[in-house]
């Protein structure tokens, strides 16, 4: 019998710079090999499907809508269709000579077709101003200018590729830091470094983070979610510390990890289920 399938994580760090996960499926996306088996990391494609569609594979939607990480009306987060309107980010579908990026005009950003840039992946960019007053950045097509702390903590700035999953990224890389924009509910994603290395039965993360499964990384640390076990869930690191997103029957919940096939951490209740790609690691699952 396959393992359970642990979900991929996410980064609270907000702004315009990450907000890196590892996806529910996976490994920064964990998948399922179906209900009633045994949990299962994943693989970072796998999608987040509690929304209602897909993100990595871009399903779910109706024609002229993608897939997008974006805020819910409460407040949250989640997958949600929104209109094509003018180009795909990662399919960079504008015409000759232009590239689909984020443009901000005022206090609205959106997704637009301008000309393209000359900066290639991983050099220095900045934002530069049209005449009408829109700001776009100096990054090539499929390219974005992201935020990033650099090793005498100050900050530097380097185009990263847009991405949908762990596909349009080179490993160890993955599609983990999310943007946020002024003036837009969209929350795409980059490709990104993956966090510390960790234990995910002992857990011993700074404080904040949580250790949680990723397939493509192994454990990683990154900010920890407050979600309860039990609770519907979309990324790993939406549970709490301990815990992670498995898909349990037709949805993604949170269950606490536990050491198999025995051991301390032990369930509360319920048996421990192998982790699938994680030895010695399960699920607790009633």
């Amino acid at each position: 019998m396959g393992g359970w399938v642990a979900s991929g994580c996410r980064n609270g760090n907000g702004g315009a710079g990450n907000d890196s996960g590892t996806l529910a499926d996976g490994g920064p996306g964990a998948k399922n090999d179906g209900g009633g088996g045994t949990p299962d990391s994943g693989d970072g494609d796998a999608g987040e499907v509690l929304s209602g569609c897909d993100v990595a594979r871009q399903q779910g939607c109706d024609a002229g809508s993608l897939c997008l990480r974006g805020f819910l009306e409460d407040g949250g987060q989640g997958n949600r269709c929104f209109p094509a309107d003018e180009c795909d980010l990662v399919a960079q579908n504008c015409p000759e000579g232009d590239k689909c990026t984020y443009v901000r005009q005022g206090s609205t950003t959106s997704r637009r077709c301008v000309r393209d840039q000359m900066v290639e992946e991983g050099g220095a960019c900045q934002s530069t101003a049209t005449p009408e007053g829109h700001f776009h950045d100096t990054c090539k097509a499929g390219l974005y200018c992201t935020d990033q702390t650099a090793a005498d903590g100050g900050t530097t700035f380097t185009c990263q590729r847009f991405c949908y999953g762990s596909a349009q990224c080179t490993a160890p890389r993955d599609c983990i830091e999310v943007l946020r924009f002024e003036g837009s509910d969209e929350l795409p994603r980059v490709c990104g470094e993956p966090g510390p290395k960790c234990d995910l039965l002992a857990q011993g993360c700074a404080s904040s983070l949580g250790c949680y499964p990723s397939t493509r990384s192994g454990p990683v640390c990154v900010p920890a979610g407050t979600v309860e076990n039990g609770a519907p869930c979309t990324y790993s690191n939406d549970c709490r510390p301990g815990s992670a997103c498995v898909r349990d029957g037709a949805g993604l919940v949170c269950r606490a990890l536990c050491r198999t096939p025995s051991g301390t951490p032990g369930c509360e209740s319920g048996r421990c289920e192998p982790l699938q790609d994680f030895p010695g690691v399960g699920a607790c699952v009633p």
